[in-house]
């Protein structure tokens, strides 16, 4: 089956990968990670780098946190896009589905509407993805997405890197491109501390350090503005808050956060925090400024196609995951006062999250 593995020995802590072919899609073959800590376990595909299995332990037991798919056929054919798979090439909304940069402009793939979501209908969820490396509880994944892909100006290449030490889970992301275009990327993991299995979130609590949010109108699309969030429903900061009363005030919730960036710039913070009603806690750590809180709103519903929400052998329910991305701010490309996601040759783009799983 493929199988490559490597280890080391650090602390008495032993860090492990493994891979084996899962199938094949785009003409290659796709491999099926695993990597392995005496505290977490992670599956991660290389179609869409996407996130499959997330086990933690917890009382002699593993719990799986993360939706996902039981094969790679079930991602292939009329699998949910960006599925707890690497979001690209611009992570969330772009007004309009169009852009200007350098005096050109540039239509991009529609696929919300007028707008443009996630990288469009063939964003990097669908792409299959090469194995770089294996070893040592990381694995690194690499894409080359053509220029015009999607719409987009430039060919980019992108590498994304997962790694498991002890508790923690890495997300490292790098990119450069040969022509001046967007680059914004993040994984779009649906979790659940309880295990996928065990019903809705709402009985967990959650905390955001974030005191502003990027507003919206009626069509999700970006304003501009940053309005506090302070006296509203949808302020987390402080004691991680029940989600079920969060709810019950603001309503699902589909917000992006402006994160409070530490004093020393370009350091990362601890964004985000999920307390599961089991004893499993989950910290998101980044350097992104922003974090995409999403409640799972329309998990299950019944509109959608029947491939897309039950897996591992289970049906979900609304509200049965949460997502939290860490990104730049969507549509900064038309607003100049948002961080940029401006990519130029000879530049890098880095992103470093990670999340941090502990059971009592």
């Amino acid at each position: 089956s493929g199988q490559v593995g490597a280890r080391s020995v650090c602390n008495a802590l032993v860090e492990m990968a493994t891979s084996k072919v899962w199938g094949s899609a785009g003409g290659k073959d796709v491999q099926l990670v695993t990597l392995r800590s005496d505290r977490l376990e992670v599956d991660v595909s290389s179609f869409g780098a996407a996130l499959v299995s997330v086990r933690v332990k917890s009382k002699d037991q593993w719990v799986d946190v993360l939706m996902g798919y039981e094969s790679l056929d079930r991602y292939t054919n009329g699998g949910k896009p960006n599925f707890s798979s690497c979001v690209g090439r611009c992570a969330n909304r772009i007004a309009g589905g169009t852009f200007e940069l350098d005096g050109a402009t540039y239509t991009l793939d529609q696929n919300n509407g007028p707008n443009h979501l996630h990288g469009g209908t063939e964003g990097y969820w669908a792409r299959p993805f090469d194995v770089e490396s294996v070893d040592a509880g990381a694995a690194t994944f690499s894409l080359v997405d053509p220029d015009g892909s999607m719409g987009y100006p430039g060919t980019v290449q992108v590498k994304v890197t997962y790694e498991v030490v002890g508790g923690e889970l890495h997300f490292r992301y790098h990119g450069e491109a040969d022509k001046p275009t967007l680059l914004s990327l993040t994984n779009h993991g649906y979790w659940n501390l309880k295990g996928h299995a065990a019903g809705d979130v709402l009985d967990h609590r959650l905390m955001v350090a974030g005191s502003r949010k990027t507003a919206v109108d009626e069509n999700l699309i970006i304003t501009g503005e940053t309005p506090s969030v302070e006296g509203t429903p949808l302020d987390f900061r402080g004691e991680p808050r029940l989600l079920r009363e969060a709810l019950d005030a603001a309503g699902p919730i589909d917000v992006n956060y402006c994160l409070d960036a530490p004093e020393s710039a370009g350091s990362a913070m601890l964004a985000a925090r999920l307390v599961g009603p089991n004893g499993i806690t989950m910290d998101v750590w980044t350097d992104q400024p922003g974090l995409q809180v999403y409640t799972g709103n329309i998990i299950g519903n019944a509109e959608h196609p029947k491939t897309w929400w039950h897996g591992k052998g289970v049906e979900w329910q609304r509200f049965g995951a949460i997502s939290l991305e860490p990104q730049l701010w969507p549509d900064g490309v038309h607003h100049p006062h948002f961080p940029s996601p401006i990519l130029r040759p000879g530049k890098a783009y880095t992103h470093h999250s990670w999340h941090v799983f502990t059971a009592e």
